[in-house]
């Protein structure tokens, strides 16, 4: 307890047995609420005092005590803000305005960084509400009570009151919603979990200092759970202790949250880069302003097959447990809304009616993969045997048709200018093949337009319908661009209008409070020999989201989880902010564990937020589908890298991070093959304690835009090529943040919009709580005062003249 100092004893002196919060222990695995009117006088005193309550049992007696704690000790009271970097001494964000860079050119496939400013909240520049308070609850002062319920009845009371407009401070957008459930400072014992679940509803406290007068929510029982959950798919009776409900693995709900509705529109049959907001489709008919669609990028195995999933290698300590990547698992689904149609004329069509791709046919099996070289030497052609029909059209084969398939000679993909003429047949598909050495290689596909036909997931070829000649081609103009390609050989798309199957809330947050996990103190050794504390059998994760849009966690403190927050797969336009997730209980290395920031939804924001003795700082799960941006944030001690974890993560932006390592990388058999971790990501002023490591996949990039670190290493067990890194020194280049200069230029680019944007959603415009969250008042008892609430207390205020 060094740093502290003690206010105070009554009783015997001794070395206490163990310490908890408002409770007290006999052995390490057994906490009891504190007993009797002299007990509790103690524990009402000094409750909501800078400090803690002890209480020690020994065999000849027992004492009382109060310690103030110092700053070394294993819960701090005071903010972990000492470092200059700490996002809470960040003085500004928005301002002073200064465009995002625009020399920064498209990659050799067209794919251009994406604007990230549409992430968060409301798409991230209005705000975050501050609703009036509906429900105040106290402390209850007895540490036997278990306030799970209580305050899940109060959320639920809240839940059922009708729906209200409600304008926040920008004084234009007006939200639905009913209004929050007020803790009032003090400490609350829960065992279990509560339930946000309703639109509208808000957990509030009264501070994040858990030694100074602010709210104070203990996790209790030697069980695992999330403690706190925002989630449209569960009930309130899902945060009883013996719940078995799992929304994940119910029967009742569809793997696909977004129902299809209508028919599903093929996209063009042509690339489409990332970055783009024109999307081509084949048939604009039902589709109006104002719709939000689904954009589903559909794998396939050649996709796999060029990217080396298919071919990850075995885990050198475990073998037989990499797993390579089956394309029907990679189809991403990106939610998007259209802001503007167009009719596309015929001629525009036309000019993209033949399409290939040149593969590297690894000399063998024709596996696919990028070939180097010229194109005009040694290629023959031949009809593939994968095509189910003829062309009508005698095939030349010699070079005669190669100036016309591949006119501009790229050595990955291709347009043509114009029609193939004579040799475009209605029916089939080309394969391009190159005698190299005396091998026969792959070199390529030419695909002829219309297409009867497509590649299934397997890579073979499926006829199909001819397009209805009554649809109309075009373009969907959406509000936020793609975070992935298309293309008609590697993963081609689909778009489609979508219902929510089951209601999914807006407008749920928590907000103000500290959230603690109680957990077993015994230290043992890890597998890296240090002494720390394991124990699992408590709280997993403080908060996890999923089956919600347009919520918000902020000003939460948490110690002692597993993990901190995640929002998951099925949640959207989430802000978490000025959020400190510190000292995790857990197997200090083992994977899953130690997670403070996880965005897996879509549009996720995370900033002003830090983390401590984690594992991941900041980072992504399997198949998140972007943008989502970490921004101005921090973490320190951590034993791992942060950046994307697990497979294939797109779109993310990370800006202005401080961690212990940063890494965008093929993680190849790590875990059960998780392979390549993300891509079109970005890296924009980040600092790194240790080495980093920037890898791109084949026809994909990572851009890296200054970057602070002790150096780059190749820590991956199959390195590729490196990122991006269009300037290793521009650290201290302008704009000093690449989001919020996006956000700045999206709602009008001048001084006065960073002004507003600052004021809005900068660390001016950091949440405060409305006038009715006014604290209790706290009153402090003497020594005297506590003994005249008890009788036959003699004897105890005798040994008090030993002190």
């Amino acid at each position: 307890m060094a740093g502290g100092k003690w206010m105070g004893w009554w009783g015997h002196l001794g070395a206490p047995k163990q310490r908890g919060i408002a409770v007290y222990s006999l052995s390490p695995f057994e906490q009891r609420a504190f007993a009797g009117a002299f007990h509790q006088a103690v524990f009402n005193t000094f409750r909501r005092v800078s400090g803690q309550v002890f209480y020690i049992a020994i065999p000849f007696g027992a004492a009382y005590g109060i310690y103030s704690w110092g700053k070394e000790d294993h819960l701090q009271a005071a903010p972990i803000n000492s470092d200059k970097n700490h996002p809470q001494r960040i003085k500004a964000q928005a301002v002073p305005y200064i465009p995002p860079p625009n020399n920064i050119p498209p990659d050799e496939w067209g794919n251009r960084i994406l604007d990230f400013s549409s992430v968060g909240y409301r798409n991230g520049h209005v705000p975050l509400p501050q609703l009036p308070v509906q429900e105040i609850l106290k402390p209850s002062g007895n540490p036997k009570i278990d306030d799970r319920k209580r305050i899940q009845d109060a959320l639920d009371r809240v839940g059922a009151l009708p729906l209200r407009p409600y304008i926040l401070r920008d004084n234009h957008t007006v939200i639905c919603a009913r209004g929050a459930v007020l803790l009032r400072a003090g400490t609350y014992r829960i065992k279990g979990s509560l339930i946000l679940n309703k639109q509208g509803v808000v957990l509030r406290g009264e501070g994040t200092d858990p030694l100074n007068g602010g709210t104070v929510l203990i996790a209790t029982g030697r069980f695992v759970h999330e403690f706190i959950h925002m989630n449209g798919m569960m009930d309130s009776d899902a945060g009883k202790p013996n719940s078995k409900q799992d929304p994940k693995k119910s029967p009742d709900i569809p793997r696909n949250r977004y129902i299809g509705k209508g028919e599903a529109i093929p996209v063009a049959d042509e690339k489409i880069p990332v970055g783009t907001t024109r999307v081509p489709v084949k048939n604009i008919i039902p589709f109006t302003v104002g719709d939000e669609i689904v954009v589903d990028r559909a794998a396939t195995q050649a996709w796999i097959d060029l990217i080396g999933m298919s071919r990850i290698p075995e885990r050198p300590d475990n073998i037989s447990t990499t797993k390579q990547w089956p394309p029907d698992q990679f189809d991403l689904k990106y939610v998007r809304k259209i802001v503007a149609i167009e009719q596309r004329s015929p001629e525009d069509v036309a000019a993209f009616v033949g399409r290939g791709v040149v593969v590297d046919g690894s000399k063998s099996d024709d596996t696919p993969g990028p070939i180097i070289g010229d194109l005009g030497q040694n290629l023959t052609i031949s009809t593939t045997a994968k095509a189910s029909t003829k062309p009508k059209k005698k095939l030349p084969s010699d070079d005669s048709l190669l100036d016309e398939l591949f006119g501009n000679k790229d050595d990955r993909s291709f347009f043509l200018d114009t029609p193939p003429g004579p040799y475009m047949g209605d029916e089939g598909m080309v394969m391009i093949k190159s005698a190299i050495n005396e091998t026969m290689m792959t070199a390529g596909l030419y695909m002829p337009e219309p297409a009867l036909g497509t590649l299934d997931k397997k890579g073979q070829w499926k006829p199909t319908a001819k397009d209805d000649p009554s649809w109309i081609p075009g373009y969907l103009i959406l509000e936020s661009p793609l975070a992935m390609d298309m293309d008609p050989i590697y993963g081609s798309g689909r778009v489609y209008l979508f219902e929510r199957q089951y209601p999914i809330p807006t407008d749920i947050g928590v907000e103000n409070l500290v959230l603690l996990s109680e957990y077993n103190n015994t230290k043992t050794p890890a597998k890296d020999g240090r002494m720390v504390r394991q124990d699992e059998r408590h709280a997993w994760y403080a908060i996890m989201l999923d089956n919600c849009e347009h919520c918000w966690v902020s000003d939460v403190r948490t110690h002692f989880f597993v993990s901190g927050i995640k929002v998951n797969r099925w949640s959207i336009h989430i802000t978490v902010q000025d959020m400190e997730v510190m000292d995790p209980v857990s197997e200090p290395t083992t994977g899953g564990r130690r997670y403070p920031y996880v965005l897996q939804g879509q549009f996720g924001l995370v900033k002003r937020c830090y983390a401590r003795d984690a594992r991941h700082d900041f980072m992504t799960a399997a198949k998140t589908a972007g943008p989502n941006v970490f921004v101005d944030s921090m973490g320190s001690q951590a034993n791992n890298d942060a950046g994307p974890h697990d497979r294939w993560a797109s779109g993310i932006l990370y800006d202005n991070i401080r961690t212990s390592a940063l890494n965008v990388r093929n993680r190849s058999w790590m875990g059960s093959g998780q392979g390549w971790s993300g891509v079109y990501h970005v890296i924009y002023h980040c600092t790194a304690t240790n080495p980093t490591n920037f890898e791109s996949p084949p026809r994909g990039t990572n851009w890296v835009i200054g970057i602070k670190s002790k150096g780059s290493r190749s820590n991956t067990p199959s390195p590729e090529k490196n990122a991006t890194f269009l300037d290793e020194d521009a650290f201290n280049e302008e704009p000093r943040s690449l989001y919020w200069a996006q956000l700045v230029k999206r709602v009008g680019g001048t001084d006065e919009d960073a002004e507003r944007i600052e004021g809005y959603v900068g660390v001016a415009g950091r949440n405060t709580y409305p006038p009715s969250s006014r604290r209790l008042k706290r009153t402090m008892l003497d020594i005297n005062s506590i003994i005249g609430q008890q009788h036959n207390t003699q004897s105890l205020k005798m040994l008090m003249n030993r002190f």
